[in-house]
C-alpha cells in the first residue's frame, strides 16, 4: 500500500492521466484524419481542458509558483468556454 501512496502523493497519477489524454488526442486526431471520426469541434476542447485541470493538480502537488497554477487554471477555463461557444453557435 505504501507504493500506491508514494505514487499517488508523488505526482505520477497526475502524469500517467496526462499521458493518456495525449494519448486519446493522437488516437482522436488519427481517427478524424482517416475520415472515421468526429471532428476536433467535438472533443478538442473538453481534452485540453481537462489536461490542464490535471496539470494544474501537478502543479500543485510540486509547489510550482501560484501564477503557474493559476494560468492553468486560466487555461482550462478558456478550454471550457471554447467548448460551450461551438455548442452554442454550432
Amino acid at each position: 500500500m505504501a507504493a500506491l501512496d508514494d505514487f499517488l502523493r508523488g505526482g505520477h497519477a497526475a502524469e500517467l492521466i496526462l499521458l493518456l489524454v495525449f494519448c486519446e488526442l493522437l488516437f482522436l486526431s488519427f481517427r478524424y484524419i482517416r475520415g472515421v471520426g468526429a471532428p476536433p469541434q467535438r472533443w478538442l476542447s473538453p481534452l485540453l481542458a481537462g489536461a490542464f485541470l490535471v496539470l494544474a493538480l501537478r502543479l500543485a502537488q510540486s509547489d510550482a509558483p501560484g501564477e503557474l497554477l493559476g494560468l492553468a487554471l486560466a487555461a482550462a477555463g478558456v478550454a471550457h468556454l471554447m467548448g460551450y461557444a461551438s455548442r452554442w453557435h454550432g
